[in-house]
């Protein structure tokens, strides 16, 4: 409870403050307490392309409900606003709100908030090689229309019938985004941008210089995460190790099936992505 005595250090009542400061932070720390004993169990700090869809099968066949980010674009902008644009941190906890367990970019970035606002909550780091991650997200966008459509900014030596299509792919983008913050936010924190990634520029990302950036941030979280979240919390989980480990960290019957492996996007391409973001406003 520090996230509650760094909000009320002392005693309720402090004499030296205004009643309406004295309800104000009253309030605040009901918001606190109501948050610690609420239903969120779980956030997976693996970023994308680490296994999260796995994680998300495998939570709910534990019993968990689930928001994977990935499916549902359409939270991704205020928690990029939280984390770009100055944003409400209570808009973006309260993204998850109702939710079991929650994964994929950029949620993964707010494990320090999490773990203040849900003090029972626990997270879920899944091993990750860093060579491998970078050829699963380069597999990702070589699989899809390549380059994405609505992604890129420079159309300049394209023919004109393909760079029209990727300008109208970028306004219609801009206008899904219309009263919930720009367009360079939203990109900050997709595609692991925040660690210096450019995955959605097919040249720019086989440069060495890139690669070796974007891998180091991602070896960057993984080393934080592991010495920000107490060991009581924190589950490093190898796929390969199946269910035991999972569910007995989240106090769970081990199911009798086979671990899950899923990745829709890949199958699909990026056409799921484009889907529930380009739509989510029609």
């Amino acid at each position: 409870f520090r996230s509650l005595k760094a909000l009320w250090p002392e005693h309720i009542h402090q004499p030296n403050l205004s009643a309406s400061n004295n309800m104000e932070r009253l309030s605040a720390l009901l918001l606190l307490l109501w948050q610690g004993c609420s239903g969120f169990e779980v956030l997976v700090v693996g970023p994308p392309r680490t296994g999260t869809q796995s994680m998300d099968t495998a939570l709910r066949t534990l019993g968990l409900t689930t928001l994977h980010t990935g499916v549902h674009m359409e939270v991704r902008q205020t928690l990029c606003n939280y984390l770009y644009a100055n944003g409400s941190l209570q808009a973006a906890l309260d993204v998850i709100s109702g939710y079991d367990s929650a994964m994929d970019e950029p949620l993964h970035l707010l494990y320090e908030e999490v773990m203040q606002a849900y003090p029972q909550s626990k997270f879920v780091l899944m091993t990750a090689e860093p060579e491998t991650w970078y050829e699963s997200y380069l597999q990702l966008y070589e699989e899809s229309k390549d380059p994405v459509p609505g992604f890129v900014r420079n159309t300049d030596g394209m023919p004109p019938l393909e760079a029209a299509f990727h300008k109208i792919s970028r306004m219609a983008i801009k206008r899904s985004l219309r009263g919930k913050g720009p367009l360079h936010i939203w990109e900050q924190c997709n595609a692991a941008r925040y660690w210096g990634c450019e995955f959605e520029d097919p040249v720019r990302r086989q440069y060495p210089e890139v690669k070796a950036r974007c891998m180091d941030g991602l070896n960057r979280h993984m080393a934080r995460v592991q010495q920000v979240i107490p060991a009581d919390r924190l589950l490093v989980f190898n796929f390969s190790d199946g269910w035991p480990p999972l569910a007995n960290f989240l106090n769970k019957t081990i199911p009798d099936e086979e671990f899950p492996y899923t990745d829709h996007f890949t199958s699909h391409g990026m056409s799921l992505l484009q889907k529930n973001f380009l739509v989510q406003d029609r």
